[in-house]
């Protein structure tokens, strides 16, 4: 899951350019990014979104199309060689903005080592104090390197140009009885595409964000305290109604993550979920119009172009509209509680109103489903 996903990132590239030469965007301008693994410093290129295979942590990488980066969230204690490789076989030497949402371990656990490896900047993180010795060591870090940093809190605009925002959104209070509550929360515009990451807010801070007259909704959502259960209210999700939800978590973590009640809400309002523990680093990529998802596990990369709705094919590659993967990859009982293979010869017998249709193998599980014994799914 660790390794830097050089075939994936080429092939990621390959694709934006074709989508911005199909909007007008000069092909040239990225052109260049995939002879290695994608230098997308230069103006104009996409806004690149990786959230990385971190485990039962959070750290998301941010190439803005203006040529600067974005870290939010530097992973847990030992991570700090992973995400620092991870940088550099992408070109980044230099980071404009960090954002620290809250002093838990799985969130700055390596910001020290990324401190004193990149130029960094700027630094966002909340007004708290953390009683441990991994912030402490952090704030000296950033003490040493002398860097600028900024109290997070709503309404604050880290950029504000006409087709590129970012603005915090949170945390309002002072005081919260959880740590996790304290995060900042970022929503990022790049054109008509938006993303919302939300480190760990829990359901106070959602409330507190749907009655600070923010514009929430978003594309794409990075899903708050890894899938539990006290984030991701449902009226916080119908407020952000995100097409796709990114969810950052470990492979059999003791926490259970993501819930199934989480998971639940994001069915409910129709959300398309793909998670680290499953599929590692997921990388989200868009020229402004539309947002293409992809990772070392699946190539689901649906290419519009204005007046072209139909789905455009990359040779050797399968892809699909997400709407339509939804049909295909696995087709559940909701009567038996079973989940076959598409052309198992259970579905063609299977009543329409039991049918119960499932991205990825694992949801299903998570949702009660066991697999079936004839066609081992």
């Amino acid at each position: 899951m660790k390794s830097i996903k050089r075939n994936i990132l080429i092939l990621v590239l390959a694709l934006m350019t074709y989508v911005l030469a199909s909007c007008g965007v000069n092909a040239e301008q990225v052109s260049n990014t995939s002879q290695d693994t994608s230098n997308t410093s230069d103006k104009n290129s996409g806004l690149i979104v990786y959230f990385l295979d971190v485990g039962q942590a959070d750290c998301t990488l941010i190439q803005l199309p203006n040529g600067e980066e974005v870290l939010i969230d530097a992973g847990n204690y030992g991570d700090g060689s992973y995400i620092k490789n991870y940088l550099e076989n992408l070109n980044v030497d230099d980071i404009e903005y960090l954002i620290l949402t809250h002093p838990h371990e799985d969130h700055i656990g390596s910001a020290k080592e990324i401190i004193n490896n990149f130029t960094v900047e700027k630094i966002y993180m909340p007004d708290v104090l953390a009683s441990s010795n991994l912030y402490e060591s952090t704030m000296l870090a950033i003490e040493n390197k002398d860097i600028e940093t900024i109290f997070a809190k709503p309404g604050l605009k880290i950029i504000n140009s006409p087709d590129l925002k970012l603005e915090l959104l949170s945390p309002k209070s002072m005081y919260y009885s959880e740590l996790n509550e304290y995060s900042a929360v970022a929503r990022l515009e790049y054109d008509n595409t938006s993303f919302l990451f939300t480190g760990d807010a829990e359901s106070v801070s959602e409330l507190e964000m749907l009655g600070g007259g923010f514009n929430l909704d978003s594309d794409v959502l990075k899903v708050g305290h890894h899938g539990g259960r006290t984030s991701s209210s449902i009226d916080f999700l119908k407020a952000v109604t995100p097409e796709y939800s990114i969810i950052s978590c470990g492979e059999d973590n003791s926490y259970g993550h993501p819930h199934i009640e989480t998971l639940n809400r994001l069915s409910d309002i129709g959300s398309e979920v793909y998670r680290t523990d499953e599929l590692g680093t997921i990388v989200a990529v868009s020229d402004g119009q539309d947002i293409f998802i992809t990772s070392d596990e699946i190539i689901e990369i649906p290419l519009s172009t204005p007046g072209n709705s139909d789905t455009q094919s990359v040779p050797g590659t399968e892809v699909k509209e997400p709407s339509a993967i939804s049909e295909t990859n696995y087709v559940g009982n909701n009567n038996s509680l079973v989940f076959h293979k598409p052309d198992c010869s259970s579905v063609a017998d299977m009543k329409e109103s039991n049918k119960i249709f499932f991205t990825i193998r694992q949801t299903a599980i998570d949702q009660g489903y066991t697999p079936c014994g004839r066609c081992n799914p």
